[in-house]
């Protein structure tokens, strides 16, 4: 405490990655990314108050949620308990916030403070004072400053070049420093570096310069100046300061001025005091002192034994459980282990490192622990303890009663175990203190239930296995996932024998899939099929592939993998606070496809980012989830059956249908809203007005970068919604989706959604829907190069067009993809009479149009087609639709080609190709890329033309289109 209203102390750390420590280093965790923010805009304000607007605005910028203030409260609640302090750091007031920083506590202060007593050294030109200052101030930094932090550009961005720029003008002050004091043999690699890094910054090029200079590197000296001045040039167009022109001159005429001082305040021989002053930041080299701790119990807190009694001599305790003999996979963890344990000798009083192993269950943690132990268990003579501490199940052990049966395994009686946590634990550490032994803590609930049980000094190891990540202990930490394939098939196969798994390859491929590389669930499936000779491969993959059974299959005797999982699930259910990560995991069981966003997890559960984020963090934590990147998560397959059966046995069928009724929505009007970005001249679904504010994108590669993020979900919600009941959401999604996966080349996806889309319309009962969904069928089968048959599924739309009232837009579109099929199968007359008839429908489509002008064009009609493709672009550019106009300017070129213009059609090409990469059209490119070649072999540039046809071919492969791929060969054939 620091006697100032009762504050724990504390080390912050924003020089690197954000780091909070208590007094004696030990790291404290600051448990959501929300929380991380809120702490770092609090800490770069020192003490002083904040507003509640200048904290919302610096946590989520612009996008500030209406339930901001309640998070705010919230995160501060979550941080006094992160912080273990009680309200007199973080106080919050209705004007806002004020946290409370003792002067050494934060890094950034201490650098600050380093950089002013340099600063104030250096005008006094003690030059051995502002070497060691720099070096203290350079030391603080490990890495880029709040380079885990989520905060806005607007708020991280001016602390960074703030904090960026004055850790340059440090190492400019430090290698000064050096040169006056004569130390510049092995400055100048670390000074060309800089230089390289920082061209432009020409105190370090002048450094450099003498640093070489006095090592008797002159032309090398001179080459520095060089390079800088043609650099300055090129980027500023002016000459270097006159200062560094100096300088050069100088050196040029050896300038005897410019020889090192003769008398240094230290040894010159040695580089060290330099090291730390490199480009890359090391870690502090002197950490403020920790404080002092509590005073130990004293002997008669440990309730004074008779001085007659001693711990009698113990058997040595040998407690490990026997390892499988099948051990199979995880060899890079236990080598890992095992070697770290391998190398453990430390010298007495050294830091206990504690080896720990986390995962879901049924991943393999104790296995692989107890194999590690068993390998490495002679180094360790005095023992080996084993020691399940229950962490997941309804009464862990409390560490009390832990440390109690410890003591009695090394010699203590019963009735000589004193009472209390403290003593208890004290005596533990004395007597373990001359003795190498192994403990394994298995099935840890908490950092808090291991600390009391760990040894005061070096000498032993500890191994825990947990299902919760605890990252506040020194040792290797390991996150045990899934089995790779290989090593699960070798699993499965010990158990039930390679020729029984080699006769049926395709059902061990699905046992494998249903298992999902869980170990548990291999040993189980395994166990069952080995004691059933009578089963094949084949019988059992039914029974876990049939829905809703691979979890009532998966167990043997007295073991079931529902009942690993569920453990850890119940434990948050158990917690009042705890109901949101609960009922997040049953209901996001629902979600279709692989992995998902926040947003898409807030859409389903009806909640605000910023509490979904915070809850899915918790089930990453607690092993329930997989985070594969900020912000994106996914199940495993095993957890997400579970969580569609708790959701089945705990939620309303109507819960579980709002839920996909919101996420299906969420998806549709995001589909909907990146569609008018990505092709704005685009056909849109016409759409209910929004209940609540859709998905909003600034601009096509925004919306582009969505559609690329989210399509596994949007794929798969087409077929939940169908299946859910909700047709018409799962047709207008579907064709909500057409422009992204056209421009994608997603044929396969494309083909999926709009099945799906069509037989969702048809149980609609929606005629318009179903002339919707065929037109996209018969778009993705042309461009797969087969225009014939894609003409019977829009003569099909065709049919169910005609006659109808407000339906121009539609016959517009089918007569135009009717002409399209004509023009690909080489009849230019009867494309011409389409594209006629479709213009009178909707006159203004640039598609009608660019279409048009390249029928014209195989007709020999080039003037007309240019007159039609200019009135095609004006509209192009005055409804900003470059996907449009991309496909015009190939067509542009194709017209030109022959009309004998191929240089105009080069011109073309190349600018409709530069469009079209911008929004990664590849169909649209690779197309163009054939016309560039041809143009460009007119030209007789044969090579270039190769180039164009040879990455056309790739794409055209790539994506299927089986006629344009032909005709590339038969070009690239001829040559």
């Amino acid at each position: 405490m620091d006697g100032l209203g009762g504050m724990v102390a504390v080390r912050f750390g924003l020089l690197g990655s954000f780091v909070v420590e208590d007094a004696e280093g030990t790291p404290r965790r600051i448990g959501t990314p929300k929380a991380r923010a809120l702490l770092a805009v609090l800490l770069l304000r020192g003490d002083s108050p904040v507003s509640w607007d200048t904290v919302k605005t610096a946590i989520w910028g612009e996008s500030v949620p209406a339930t901001a203030r309640a998070s705010l409260h919230n995160h501060v609640a979550r941080l006094r308990r992160d912080l273990d302090e009680s309200g007199d750091r973080i106080q919050v007031t209705p004007a806002g916030f004020r946290l409370r920083v003792l002067d050494d506590e934060l890094d950034v202060t201490r650098f600050d403070r380093y950089l002013c007593r340099a600063r104030t050294a250096r005008l006094a030109e003690d030059w051995a004072a502002v070497e060691a200052l720099t070096r203290s101030a350079l030391a603080l930094w490990r890495g880029a400053p709040l380079s885990d932090v989520p905060l806005p550009d607007t708020e991280r961005e001016p602390v960074v070049r703030r904090l960026e720029e004055a850790r340059l003008q440090v190492l400019e002050w430090g290698y000064e420093a050096d040169l006056h004091l004569g130390r510049h043999q092995g400055i100048a690699a670390e000074l060309a570096a800089l230089v390289a890094a920082h061209p432009l910054r020409e105190t370090f090029v002048g450094q450099l310069m003498l640093a070489l200079h006095r090592s008797g590197r002159q032309a090398d000296a001179l080459l520095a100046y060089d390079t800088a001045r043609r650099t300055i040039r090129r980027e500023l167009g002016v000459d270097p300061e006159p200062g560094l022109v100096e300088l050069h001159r100088r050196i040029l005429t050896l300038d005897p001025a410019l020889t090192a001082p003769r008398t240094s305040t230290a040894p010159q021989a040695s580089a060290a005091p330099t090291a730390q002053r490199t480009p890359t930041p090391q870690p502090p080299t002197t950490p403020t002192p920790p404080l002092p701790e509590p005073p130990l119990p004293t002997p008669a807190d440990l309730t004074d034994p008779p001085a007659a009694t001693h711990p009698v001599p113990a058997p040595v305790p040998h407690q490990l459980p026997s390892s499988p003999a099948d051990f199979t996979g995880r060899e890079h963890e236990l080598d890992r282990i095992v070697g770290e344990l391998a190398a453990a000798d430390r010298p007495d009083g050294a830091t206990v490192l504690v080896h720990r192993v986390s995962g879901s269950g049924g991943m393999g943690k104790t296995t692989l622990m107890v194999r590690a132990a068993h390998q490495i268990r002679e180094r360790f003579p005095d023992g080996q303890i084993f020691l399940d501490l229950g962490g997941m199940t309804a009464m862990p052990m409390p560490p009390e009663s832990a440390l109690g049966l410890l003591l009695r395994t090394l010699g203590v009686a019963p009735e000589e175990v004193p009472s209390g946590l403290q003593a208890r634990s004290a005596l533990f550490r004395s007597l373990i203190a001359r003795r190498r032994m192994l403990i394994l803590l298995d099935d840890a609930g908490d950092a808090a239930q291991i600390r009391p049980l760990l040894p005061g000094a070096a000498g032993s190891a500890v191994l825990v296995t947990s299902r919760r990540r605890l990252v506040s202990f020194p040792g290797v930490r390991i996150d045990l996932g899934a089995l790779p394939d290989d090593a699960a098939h070798r699993l499965l196969a010990s158990i039930v024998g390679e020729d029984r798994v080699a006769a049926q390859p395709s059902a061990t491929a699905e046992v494998l899939r249903a298992c999902g590389g869980m170990p548990l669930a291999l040993r189980l499936a395994g166990s069952r099929l080995a004691a059933r000779p009578a089963w094949s491969v084949q019988d059992l993959a039914h029974r876990l592939t049939s829905h809703g059974r691979v979890l009532r299959e998966l167990y043997a005797d007295d073991l079931h993998v529902r009942t690993a999982l569920q453990m850890s699930y119940e434990l948050l259910q158990e917690s009042q606070e705890r109901t949101g990560p609960a009922r997040a995991f049953r209901l996001l069981g629902l979600m279709p496809g692989g992995a998902f966003g926040t947003a898409a997890a807030a859409a389903l559960l009806d909640c605000d980012e910023m509490s979904v984020e915070d809850w899915l963090e918790a089930l990453v934590d607690a092993h329930l989830l997989e985070s594969l990147a900020p912000g994106r998560y996914q199940f495993h397959c095993l957890l997400r059956e579970l969580a569609r059966e708790l959701a089945e046995e705990t939620d309303t069928e109507r819960e579980r249908t709002r839920a996909v009724e919101r996420l299906v929505e969420w998806c549709l009007r995001g589909a909907d809203a990146a569609t008018a970005r990505v092709a704005p001249a685009g056909r849109r679904v016409p759409l209910e007005p929004a209940q609540r504010p859709p998905v909003s994108f600034t601009g096509y590669d925004e919306a582009y970068g969505w559609y690329e993020r989210e399509r596994e979900t949007l794929v798969a919600a087409v077929s939940l919604a169908h299946e859910t009941g909700l047709h018409a959401q799962s047709w207008k999604l579907a064709a909500s989706l057409w422009a992204y996966l056209r421009l994608g080349g997603h044929h396969d996806d494309w083909l999926c959604t709009h099945t799906v889309g069509l037989a969702a319309a048809r149980a609609a009962g929606d005629e318009r829907a179903e002339a919707w969904m065929l037109n996209g069928l018969g778009n993705q089968v042309k461009q797969a190069g087969r225009p014939a048959e894609a003409i019977t599924y829009f003569r099909r739309v065709l049919s169910l067009h005609e006659g109808r009232p407000g339906r121009d837009a539609e016959l517009s579109a089918v007569l135009n993809n009717l002409g399209t099929c004509f023009t690909d199968l080489g009849d230019h007359e009867p494309a011409l009479r389409h594209y006629r008839e479709s213009l009178v429908w909707e006159p203004s489509s640039c598609a009608t149009l660019n279409n048009m002008a390249d029928a014209l064009a195989h007709l020999d009609r080039h003037d007309e087609a240019l007159d039609v493709l200019d009135r095609a672009e004006e509209i192009q550019r005055a409804t900003c639709d470059r996907v449009s106009l991309a496909i015009g300017l190939r067509v542009r070129g194709d017209v030109l080609r022959g009309a004998g213009r191929p240089a105009e059609a080069v011109e073309a090409y190349r600018r409709a190709l530069a469009l079209q990469r911008l929004g990664g059209d590849q169909h649209s490119e690779a197309v163009s890329l054939t016309g560039l070649g041809d143009a460009l072999a007119a030209l007789g540039d044969r090579s270039e033309a190769e180039t164009c046809w040879g990455k056309a071919l790739h794409w055209m492969e790539h994506l299927g289109d089986e006629g344009r791929t032909v005709g590339l060969r038969r070009r690239l054939a001829r040559t």
